[in-house]
């Protein structure tokens, strides 16, 4: 049988002579007795193939570069007054490197604040607890710029974060569904102050977005007295996360003894309030005992019980919402440094004085 081939970018026979005979086929032929029909139909739809995919390749890179848009640079932009800047995590990972001109990280930061971060976020991930992060806040006075001459010379801007520096910040990852109840989630903490790197292991609090912390090993900084290795501080950090039921049973036992515990709002308030500046007072003018809180922190408890009073003027107030009020104000407050030494200190001081001398003795319960 004679061969045939067909070049399909003008659909001539190469190797056969090609006769239309008239009846809508072509016919190719080597000699007079061997003879193929081939239809003209299959010829132009081999044809047809062809010229449509080199037509739409074509169109495909046309519509692909008049598509491209280049993503714009991320920026963080810093209201005039504010003391604290709320960034996302893509923000943050595009910020300049703590590294000096040689590559060489400073002592209390040996990772940059985004790798540490991943890295508690794949160590979460690897016990299946679908991890998500809540808000970073960024310190203002922490967050330095290039130069404006810097800026000008060579046409950057600097309110970019690729020419933004952060060195104090905080932030929370969420733990997921499996440790959230309705009224809190288990979450990790991570702070970055100017010495050093924190994490803890504390409950969200959903109603006021606190971090409760309590509980012995669960509060890591790799600065200070107290201060461990990295290498100690993952390795720890692992340990939460291969017994995170544990931590959470703990915390929920704190947090439902709290709710357990039904108050007079009025004058149960007050009564704390009144407890709260005394020691603080003793503290910090007659050096007496140690006191989780300064005059100023009370003065603002004070300013937010006041201002939410109505909110907490129920018959079924408890001691989860007169503790909540509190840890709002130390969670909230300006700055960075110390909320979480403050937050874990309170709990524990508020568990001695308030929770413990409150709850009903076991012998009274009805048997």
């Amino acid at each position: 049988m004679a061969k045939k081939t067909v070049k399909k970018s003008d659909a001539t026979i190469t190797e056969n002579e090609v006769t239309n005979v008239g009846d809508g086929s072509l016919v190719g032929h080597e000699g007079e007795d061997q003879k193929e029909t081939i239809p003209i139909e299959e010829v132009m739809a081999e044809v047809k193939k062809e010229f449509i995919k080199e037509d739409a390749s074509i169109n495909a890179e046309e519509i692909a570069q008049e598509a491209f848009v280049p993503t714009p640079p991320l920026t963080i932009e810093i209201e005039n007054g504010a003391r604290a800047v709320d960034i996302t995590f893509e923000q943050l990972r595009e910020t300049r490197t703590f590294a000096d001109a040689w590559g060489v990280m400073p002592k209390q930061h040996p990772l940059e604040h985004h790798v540490f971060i991943q890295k508690l976020i794949d160590m979460a991930t690897e016990v299946n607890s679908e991890p998500t992060i809540d808000i970073i806040s960024a310190s203002v006075k922490h967050i330095e710029r290039i130069s404006e001459t810097e800026a000008v010379s060579k046409g950057l801007n600097q309110e970019e974060a690729q020419n933004t520096t952060i060195k104090a910040l905080i932030g929370k990852i969420n733990l997921g569904n499996k440790f959230a109840k309705e009224l809190w989630n288990l979450a990790i903490g991570f702070m970055y102050n100017e010495k050093g790197i924190e994490v803890c292991l504390g409950v969200n609090i959903a109603i006021c977005s606190n971090l409760t912390l309590w509980g012995d090993g669960v509060h890591l900084k790799n600065y200070g007295r107290d201060g461990i290795e990295m290498s100690e501080m993952f390795k720890k950090i692992e340990d939460w996360y291969s017994d995170l039921d544990f931590f959470d049973s703990e915390y929920a036992k704190l947090l439902e003894r709290m709710a357990a515990v039904k108050i007079d709002w009025a004058e149960d308030s007050n009564k704390f309030l009144g407890q709260c500046l005394r020691e603080a007072v003793r503290k910090n003018y007659h050096k007496g005992e140690d006191f989780p809180l300064n005059v100023g922190q009370v003065s603002k408890i004070a300013s937010y019980i006041i201002d939410h009073e109505n909110e907490y003027l129920i018959d079924d107030a408890t001691l989860y919402h007169l503790y909540n009020a509190a840890t709002y104000v130390i969670t909230h407050q300006d700055g960075i440094m110390g909320k979480f030494s403050d937050a874990k200190a309170f709990t524990e001081w508020f568990e001695q004085y308030w929770l413990t001398p409150m709850e009903p003795d076991p012998n009274d319960l009805p048997q």
